[in-house]
């Protein structure tokens, strides 16, 4: 079956559902000043004027009372795992940011041990772009006194955060494109390994304005094409998302590579409502140390007959001439 790369566009409307990649950008205050927030990501659907609520859960599982300060950052994907980002920069503005939409941020106070649930409305203004938009909206733990005590004070202190995803929907345009697929032992990628395999990837680029998300699966046969890895490609409990215009590699580890030989990958990659298959194949030998060391040793015997051979026949060459 021949690999192939294929950039596919279409139109499509579709779920929006990301892989829960829970959010924390923590450091550990002094004081032990620190949050638990639930859910780690939310997802929505909302139309233009359309509004939704986002209802969180923080917790201060430190000793003493704190203010939970809330922000909404802009985050983007690192183009390899998927994990996300934060964008630092205040100047930097993303296309896809969930700022505008964010109302009813307030400080949260919360005592030792205290618990509350947050509401956070969303609001989609009418004008609004149909496509994919993301953020994570992060909590930091301030001490209540160093809170009430104004600007001037500076503290080091935790935070945590849960991913939001919205799709607006309409014009959504899906245009991917599969990368390729590659095998590894560890982190190197090759076609000949002299230890055993353990690791497949599969690199896809989202060219699109919505959320890609990829499914399938993945077998690996021996050279008497006996099955001896099957497996779905990306978690089918929980679908991890491609971001528009970024890339993701999704890698899979697998055994049942033992015995000496020639083995095939086979892939077959899909997503929206599974209308388009892709099919990826890799080829890939597992020969160990050992015997690669029999077989120079081998040639090197044979090599040295031969010589030995050689030289006897130029030996005998040389008497019948005289």
């Amino acid at each position: 079956m021949p690999k192939f790369k294929k950039l596919i566009p279409a139109v499509a409307a579709f779920s929006l559902l990301f892989n829960a990649i829970p959010f924390v950008a923590a450091q550990q205050a002094p004081s032990g000043s620190g949050l638990s927030i639930s859910p780690t990501i939310s997802q929505y659907t909302i139309k233009q004027g359309g509004s939704q609520s986002l209802t969180i859960t923080l917790k201060n599982v430190t000793v003493d009372a704190v203010v939970a300060k809330g922000e909404v950052d802009d985050f983007k994907a690192d183009n390899l795992t998927g994990n996300p980002q934060i964008i630092t920069n205040s100047n930097q503005t993303s296309p896809n940011s969930i700022k505008p939409f964010v109302n009813n941020l307030d400080d949260v106070p919360l005592a030792k041990g205290q618990q509350k649930q947050v509401i956070i409305g969303l609001d989609i203004p009418k004008n609004t772009p149909a496509g994919a938009y993301y953020g994570v909206i992060r909590y930091r733990a301030i001490p209540k006194n160093l809170a009430q005590s104004g600007p001037g004070q500076v503290a080091l202190t935790a935070s945590v955060g849960t991913i939001v995803l919205i799709t607006v929907p309409g014009n959504i345009r899906t245009q991917v494109h599969v990368d390729g697929l590659q095998v590894y032992r560890g982190a190197r990628s090759g076609t000949l390994f002299v230890k055993t395999p353990n690791k497949v990837g599969i690199k896809i680029t989202n060219f699109g304005n919505g959320f890609i998300q990829p499914f399938g699966d993945i077998e690996i046969h021996d050279m008497f094409n006996k099955s001896v890895a099957n497996f779905p490609f990306n978690n089918p409990k929980q679908l991890g998302n491609i971001l528009p215009n970024s890339s993701r590699t999704f890698t899979h580890n697998f055994s049942g590579v033992h015995k000496i030989g020639r083995y095939t990958v086979l892939a077959s990659v899909s997503y929206g409502n599974g209308g388009q298959v892709l099919t990826l194949q890799k080829t890939f030998w597992y020969i160990p140390v050992w015997l690669i060391i029999i077989i120079v040793i081998i040639l090197a015997g044979l090599f040295y007959l031969a010589y030995r051979s050689w030289r006897a026949y130029k030996r005998s060459q040389r008497h019948g001439r005289r």
